[in-house]
């Protein structure tokens, strides 16, 4: 535990003392977001915000684990490599959707195939056990660029993406420290450090952004922790979860990234009839701030929403099989989606009687 607490400490400190910097090489070199019809900010704000996070996590996590053995550390390593520079990339120049996408791929498939971090069981839900190597990684890949995505999507609004970060990787150290996964749960205090002290610079009066180097990678790495919770926990003695309890459990941990960007995603191909990654305003958040919250009002309804999904899923999990949680959790979310959008129509239909 003292190591991940050291983990912790160190990163916060190399992104807390790395930002300032940044921020003023961001002024000086005109690398700068700027401001559009989309976005709420006026100033020119930086937005490599995610080499901070990632020097400051990558050093701690490295650092601190160089005893423990992980086989697969070399392909979680590779993967948020080929992310960051293609963030940063993207960042400073904007890359094509297909150029993003098939960095998003490639990152997957080295996780999945060499580090053999996939889904390999439904452990029982819809009656579907084990999975065949190659049902698995046709499974695992979606799953990884769905998450990738849904954190660079749901990165609209000063402090979400770090602030659900936080909650969902937090969420997963308890249990890592409840297994004694000592490797994991370094990996996840080591980057809620880094996003903690990112958040310092982003939450409110944003003075950086963590662009796509940091959304991005953000969301692989929270996959990767997500994926070995479900594999980890099942097995684990005493069962802290049972059988197919901690893969619906993860997803009501991430359920605000997921239902946002699938909403967002049909929404798009089947009723907008355009490209997933066509940007527009259908977000929650900008639904939220479109009937009057603030940026924080809205960062703090969203992570607030997403701890009661945590805490419903505690509560639910022992008293009630998996499949009924996960209807629950799915009609839920999209009970509670739809009432930013129905204040919006009624605030329209009361301004048009004005």
């Amino acid at each position: 535990m003292y190591l991940a607490l050291l983990a912790f400490g160190t990163a916060f400190f190399i992104t807390y003392f790395s930002i300032p910097a940044i921020i003023n090489l961001s002024l000086v070199k005109k690398l700068y977001d700027m401001p559009d019809q989309r976005k709420r900010h006026n100033a020119r704000i930086g937005s490599l915000g995610g080499i901070a996070i990632f020097a400051g996590f990558i050093f701690a996590f490295i650092f601190f684990t160089h005893e423990l053995y992980y086989p697969q550390l070399n392909s979680l390593l590779a993967g948020s490599l080929i992310l960051f520079a293609i963030g940063i990339k993207d960042d400073l120049y904007p890359l094509t959707p297909f150029k993003k996408f098939g960095g998003q791929l490639a990152a997957a498939i080295i996780v999945i195939i060499q580090g053999d971090i996939r889904i390999q069981s439904f452990y029982g839900l819809f009656d579907i056990h084990n999975l065949d190597y190659y049902t698995s990684i046709a499974l695992s890949v979606p799953l990884f660029l769905l998450l990738i995505n849904s954190f660079n999507f749901i990165d609209g609004i000063n402090g979400l993406a770090g602030s659900i970060g936080v909650v969902v990787i937090s969420t997963f150290a308890w249990f890592f420290y409840l297994m004694n996964e000592t490797l994991f749960l370094i990996m996840c205090l080591a980057y809620v450090g880094a996003l903690l002290a990112f958040l310092r610079y982003n939450f409110g009066n944003a003075r950086i952004f963590m662009g796509d180097s940091g959304s991005m990678v953000l969301g692989f790495v929270i996959t990767v922790i997500a994926i070995f919770f479900v594999q980890k926990s099942v097995y684990y003695q005493p069962n802290i979860f049972f059988a197919i309890s901690s893969a619906v459990f993860g997803f009501a941990v991430l359920i605000i990234p997921i239902f946002d960007t699938l909403r967002v995603v049909i929404i798009r191909v089947f009723v907008l009839r355009r490209s997933p990654f066509a940007a527009d305003r259908n977000h929650i958040h900008h639904a939220l701030l479109d009937i009057g919250l603030s940026q924080i009002q809205a960062t703090v309804v969203l992570i607030s929403t997403n701890v009661l999904f945590i805490a419903l899923a505690l509560l639910l999990h022992e008293i009630m099989a998996p499949k009924y949680q996960l209807m629950i959790y799915i009609t839920l979310a999209f009970a509670l989606s739809q009432i930013p959008f129905l204040i919006k129509q009624r605030q329209k239909k009361k301004a048009l009687q004005h």
